[in-house]
């Protein structure tokens, strides 16, 4: 089966990103060169007080699409965030839902240069939604973490049909989202209560070992039960102060 999709529409929630946003968005605008689809990219910076919407205003308008904007939002919420940006995104690009993919990550993240290749190949399938895998830069992180963390993703699998999802590195077909309402406004979980609603109504939803981004590996996120939470809860007390 052979879907015709029009167009791209990633979201990306952020909050206090100054720092990593630009990496971010560079990253996801390189990954969207070539492809034969229009990409339209929205930041929803969420309650932020350091200089993330100027730095995202700064690089869209230098490598972004017109389309591309950042939404200014006071949720406070990573779910309200990320369900304002694939939202906005959504809108922007005009394009029916049915015909449309939504790509998302995370604003700390970078994303490989196929990222957005391989979204619209999924997309082009019979695939409803696809869980990416997450890499991890380790850079100054707790020595043994990097192996702790294998070791607590292995039961999930890491190869195709693995059971991870990170909403830095999710993908469906806009119908579904639509559908499904979203994913939700709480302030964490959001991307599992998305693929729960997604697999209640009869989604067509794969864990895929072609997406690949790499996320910070820093241990205190913007959600406190976040992905830096979890990573956090994997530190050893003996080496939490070793670089």
């Amino acid at each position: 089966m052979s879907r015709a999709v029009t167009g791209l529409a990633v979201g990306i929630p952020a909050r206090d990103e100054a720092v990593r946003i630009e990496a971010c968005l560079r990253s996801v605008r390189a990954a969207a060169e070539g492809l034969d689809v229009p990409v339209v990219v929205v930041v929803a910076a969420d309650a932020c007080d350091d200089l993330t919407v100027a730095i995202a205003d700064a690089v869209l308008a230098e490598v972004g699409g017109p389309r591309d904007r950042v939404v200014v939002t006071g949720h406070r919420s990573v779910g309200a965030a990320r369900s304002a940006a694939l939202d906005a995104a959504l809108h922007l690009l005009g394009h029916p839902p049915e015909s449309t993919w939504l790509a998302t990550t995370d604003a700390d993240t970078v994303v490989d240069p196929t990222w957005l290749r391989q979204h619209l190949r999924w997309a082009r399938t019979d695939a409803d939604g696809v869980a990416g895998l997450v890499r991890v830069d380790w850079d100054g992180g707790p020595i043994g973490l990097p192996a702790r963390y294998a070791e607590s993703i292995a039961a999930g699998g890491t190869g195709a049909g693995h059971q991870h999802v990170h909403g830095a590195n999710l993908g469906l077909i806009g119908s579904r989202w639509v559908q499904v309402g979203g994913c939700g406004t709480g302030p964490e979980a959001e991307d599992h209560e998305l693929w729960r609603r997604l697999r209640r109504c009869g989604a067509r939803v794969l864990g895929v070992d072609d997406l690949l981004v790499t996320t910070s590996g820093r241990l205190r996120g913007r959600a406190p039960h976040g992905f830096a939470g979890y990573l956090a809860d994997l530190v050893d007390p003996a080496l939490e102060d070793i670089a």
